[in-house]
Parts: structure tokens; C-alpha cells; sequence
């Protein structure tokens, strides 16, 4: 495991409280423009925190890649693969390197989000929240499978999920007791507050090599917490992980001035220019291209420079769609 930060060039000094930062995982070039756009809302909301990307090690060599990283001003830090050990010869591929910040011991805190979030209101005192010693935070997993997905389970159904049994009014989060239904364990690793600790790391990375689920883990990283973390997890409000079909399936809960994450989980908005705006769920879409539009001005315009213009055109125009 490499902890060692590449500085971006022209990251600003002294504005940020270096102890503590947000951090989310980059394996390829596909959810680049989802990147700028959390980076862009994070410093708009005036966050006092820096967000440093975990990168992988074939993004790493992507030399035209890592230019563009640091042209935004976004330190990286190169992250080892992270995968389990065989099972009958077969591995369970998947994004287990978002299991790398409990490893970030130089840090105090680390705030794990998913780069395909928008951030619409100042999240610094999720940096405060406190959390018991080997505990983590969280927000609960949607289980009403609103789609009707057949590989998910059959107890994940409306009345089974824990924001049905949230507070509706307040949007404070079910507690999680020794009679909560199964599901009320299960958390959505879109945003993770965490303390590093080398203890803790090994514990994940033991539990992964070596659970019986591991094999057959559907969300892997995410299915991972809930082991490990069974009954040491804080859940947090629905307010700082919305995932975008709950603004239908939980439209008793949600309240979009109270939302400070949006999370764009399913169908990704940078797809298509083209959604309904009428629609419960994708007109949700209108404020990632709102936010999307900025960072355009930014890359493009008169006083972005030649470099950066270039790099907008071979990096992020062909991962974003232009209709």
C-alpha cells in the first residue's frame, strides 16, 4: 500500500485544515467529469477540507490522466490493488480499493464519498461528528429496490428498509437496535466517515480474504462494512448520502432544502444532456449539469489557458456527453 500524496501543482496552501481530508476512488478515466464535479461543489459549499483522489496504479500511468488532475488542482494519492484471495480459483473483481483510507494514518479523520455525488449544501462538520473508538459512520442502505431488481434480495421491500422507519419529519435516522430487521445493518458506502487505523485495516482486509460472503458479495467494499462493522456503525441522516430514487420511493422523508449530498446512484447524469425534467427522479439530473456548467466555464474560457483547453477536449469531453 502506497500512502505517499502526489501534490497537485497549483493546489492553494494554507486555505485547508491539512489533519483531515475527503477522499474518493478513481480507477479509469469514465467517472472523471462525475471528479470535477464533486471537487468543484466542495470548493463552491466553501469546504475548509481537501479532497485528495485515490488513484489506482494504471491511472497512475495514464500520464495524460494525471496531467489533467493536477491542471484542476486535485492531489492524488496511489493506492495498491485490493482484491481477495482466490475462492476455488475464482475472484470476487471489484472497486475493494475503496478500502484503502483505513490505511491513511497520516490523516485523523477521512471522509470516504463516491465521485458520482454532488455536494449542495457545507458538509466540514461531518469532520466533527463524533464516533466511538473501532466505530465508523454512515447512512443506511435503501432497501425497497424500487426497480424490482431480481438479483437483490427478496427481503429488500419497502417496509423492511431502514428510512421507512426514520423519522420522518426530522430525517433523523432509525436507531439501530438488537431488533431492527436485517436490513437496518446495512449501510451505502457512497459516504464513510472513518479514523484510520492500521488495527482496523488489517481486520478489513483479513475479514475480506477470508468471510464466507465474500465469494458472492454484491456490493462489495459495502456488504464488507456491514460484517466488520455489525453494530459499531453510527448511522447518519439521509441528508448526507440522498441516493436520487429516493426523492420517489421516500418522498414522505426527503426534502430537498435539507439535502447536502446528492448521490447519483444507477444511471449516471454526465450519460445523456437529455432527462425529464418532470420526472420525480431525473429531474435531479439539472443540478449535476447546473454544477457541470461551471466547471466547463472554468476549463474553457478565455483565462483557462491552452494546457488546460486541450486537456478538457482529450480528457473530459469523451467521457461526457455533448448532446
Amino acid at each position: 500500500m502506497t500512502n505517499d500524496v502526489i501534490a497537485a501543482s497549483d493546489v492553494e496552501e494554507g486555505w485547508y485544515d491539512p489533519t483531515k481530508i475527503w477522499t474518493t476512488l478513481l480507477t479509469n478515466r469514465a467517472y472523471f467529469g462525475g471528479l470535477l464535479v464533486l471537487h468543484h461543489s466542495l470548493r463552491r459549499q466553501r469546504s475548509r477540507y481537501r479532497l485528495v483522489v485515490m488513484v489506482t496504479r494504471d491511472v497512475e500511468a495514464d500520464t495524460e490522466y494525471m496531467e489533467a488532475f493536477a491542471v484542476a488542482g486535485i492531489p492524488t494519492i496511489v493506492v495498491d490493488k485490493i482484491e481477495p484471495a482466490p475462492r476455488d480459483g475464482k475472484v470476487n473483481k471489484g472497486t475493494w480499493e475503496k478500502l484503502a483510507p483505513w490505511s491513511f494514518t497520516q490523516y485523523e479523520r477521512v471522509v470516504l464519498l463516491d465521485s458520482d455525488q454532488v455536494i449542495l449544501q457545507n458538509i466540514d462538520d461531518m469532520m466533527a461528528v463524533p464516533i466511538p473508538a473501532g466505530w465508523i459512520a454512515s447512512t443506511h442502505a435503501c432497501t425497497c429496490n424500487p426497480r424490482k431488481l431480481a438479483h437483490y434480495s427478496k427481503e429488500w421491500v419497502p417496509e423492511n428498509c431502514a428510512f421507512t422507519a426514520a423519522d420522518q419529519a426530522t430525517g433523523a435516522p432509525a436507531p439501530i437496535t438488537a431488533s431492527s430487521h436485517a436490513n437496518h445493518h446495512l449501510l451505502n458506502s457512497g459516504t464513510v466517515i472513518l479514523t484510520p487505523s492500521k488495527e482496523q485495516f488489517g481486520a478489513l482486509i483479513h475479514a475480506m480474504n477470508t468471510h464466507p460472503d465474500v465469494p458472492t458479495m454484491l456490493f462489495f467494499d459495502q456488504d464488507l462494512l456491514a460484517i466488520v462493522y455489525r453494530g459499531r456503525w453510527k448511522p447518519l441522516p439521509y441528508a448526507y448520502n440522498a441516493l436520487k430514487p429516493m426523492r420517489a420511493c421516500h418522498a414522505g422523508l426527503w426534502k430537498d432544502g435539507d439535502v447536502k449530498i446528492l448521490h447519483y446512484i444507477l444511471n449516471k447524469p454526465w450519460k445523456s444532456r437529455t432527462y425529464d425534467a418532470e420526472d420525480t427522479i431525473e429531474s435531479t439530473h439539472k443540478l449535476w449539469w447546473d454544477e457541470f456548467a461551471l466547471v466547463e466555464r472554468e476549463w474553457t474560457g478565455s483565462g483557462a489557458g491552452e494546457k488546460k483547453r486541450a486537456l478538457w477536449e482529450s480528457v473530459v469531453v469523451p467521457v461526457v456527453a455533448q448532446e
